[in-house]
């Protein structure tokens, strides 16, 4: 029994230093264009309670495939906005490129905002949504330099995978 414990232990500690078995491990770069604009449209709340806000980003430069740019997320409550690789979009070669901020919080912030990101310090549209106790909201485009989304936004180019209860003797952490 305890040499099966440890064969697993083993497995599941080699899972998270390479990879999960199945997962796509390609390695994600943040490959920034020099100039872009952008800009978010209205709010909107579905029957599951995800926040929805329609993000639009345009090159102003010549297209290049390899150019991509995110949307960062931001709390006011400190929380660090975090940008992971799997998460960078790509521009459209004719045109802005539409994609849609999706965010479904567990308990809903009364305001929180998102930034559409050239790269990890240039922030090229950001937005304020602000949120009713009964879960309605509303958007309002806000500043850049806002204080809203002031904080640093952290870019890791694999999403952090937590497997918790690994173990009779391990600790869980919830955050």
């Amino acid at each position: 029994m305890m040499r099966r414990t440890l064969a697993w232990i083993a497995a599941v500690t080699a899972a998270l230093l390479v990879g999960l078995p199945g997962v796509a491990r390609a390695v994600t770069t943040w490959n920034p264009a020099s100039c872009a604009t952008g800009s978010f449209g209205p709010v909107t709340v579905d029957a599951q309670g995800h926040y929805l806000v329609p993000a639009h980003m345009a090159l102003c430069e010549p297209y290049q495939a390899r150019f991509n740019y995110a949307i960062a997320l931001f709390h006011p409550d400190g929380t660090v906005p975090i940008v992971t690789g799997d998460k960078l979009q790509a521009y459209s070669a004719t045109g802005p490129a539409n994609v849609i901020a999706d965010v479904r919080p567990a308990i809903p912030d009364p305001v929180f905002a998102f930034c559409l990101m050239r790269d990890v310090n240039t922030r090229v549209a950001c937005v304020r949504v602000d949120t009713a106790p009964d879960g309605a909201a509303t958007s309002t485009p806000i500043a850049v330099d806002d204080y809203l989304v002031a904080d640093p936004v952290v870019y890791l180019r694999k999403q952090v995978v937590l497997i918790p209860n690994y173990c009779a003797t391990c600790v869980t952490l919830t955050w």
